[in-house]
């Protein structure tokens, strides 16, 4: 799922499969029960105790049937509100609940969705069965109660972060690059380059550093030779390697695309 921002940046989101979610509700659900029959548990253990006083056992039992009420009906509500859409389930699979625009989900939504999660997709109890047709056939994966809370449930990227060493040297490189790039003289109009060029070239600067030599300097070469064509301009010129040219064509395209529509 793809979604642009009125800030023209486009936000990436992978849409959680059947049956990610289904083990995601299957251990909600588990853990529900578990809830469920600790409570009457520490009923009966209470009722037990007060067995000579039958109005307290009277308030045990209301006491009961409300923790029953508010761990069925409550716990989804709950853990996604306070979770920001993940409960315990979704956030062992990786899930999150989210607005259709990108944005977290709101307590609205959570309400809406989960409310319609017992008396519509729940349906026929307790198979999902409902949920699960329409998650099938809704080109965003979406159950009843997503089509009308307005939101979608989306996989988290588990991605790990880079270890000290490889901070330090791409802040190296960076630095590197930065102490030999000299002002340009170069000047040429980068809008003559269509948008998967430009864009083509942006994308190789934001990953260069995973490239290996000697692919990264032969790339740059080729790209330099291709975009400079295309610009009339000379790709060699003085203390201005492929990749510096490229910097710099990209840092021009942003200057003149930035107050144009």
């Amino acid at each position: 799922m793809i979604i642009e921002t009125p800030e023209c940046v486009e936000l990436h989101y992978i849409l959680a499969s059947i049956g990610n979610r289904f083990l995601a509700a299957a251990i909600d659900h588990l853990i529900q029960a578990l809830a469920l029959v600790a409570v009457a548990l520490v009923g009966v253990w209470i009722g037990t105790a007060q067995s000579l006083f039958a109005q307290a056992s009277a308030w045990t039992a209301a006491l009961m049937v409300l923790a029953g009420f508010a761990i069925y009906w409550g716990y989804f509500v709950a853990f996604e509100t306070i979770w920001n859409g993940r409960t315990p389930g979704k956030r062992i699979m990786r899930l999150r609940v989210i607005r259709e625009d990108g944005r977290p989900v709101r307590f609205f939504e959570i309400f809406v969705r989960n409310i319609l999660r017992l008396l519509i997709d729940f349906m026929p109890l307790p198979s999902y069965a409902v949920g699960v047709v329409s998650i099938i056939f809704s080109s965003r994966s979406k159950r009843v109660g997503d089509f009308v809370a307005g939101t979608v449930v989306v996989k988290e990227r588990s991605t790990e972060a880079p270890s000290l060493e490889e901070i330090t040297r791409v802040s190296e490189l960076e630095q590197e690059r930065l102490e030999r790039a000299a002002p340009s003289s170069m000047r040429a109009d980068t809008r003559l380059l269509t948008p998967h060029e430009i864009r083509t070239v942006q994308t190789f600067l934001k990953r260069r550093y995973e490239l290996p030599e000697p692919s990264r300097s032969i790339l740059s070469a080729r790209m330099a030779i291709l975009v400079a064509g295309r610009l009339g301009i000379e790709p060699d010129q003085p203390n201005q390697p492929a990749e510096a040219l490229l910097e710099e064509i990209d840092r021009q395209y942003q200057s003149q695309t930035k107050y144009s529509d």
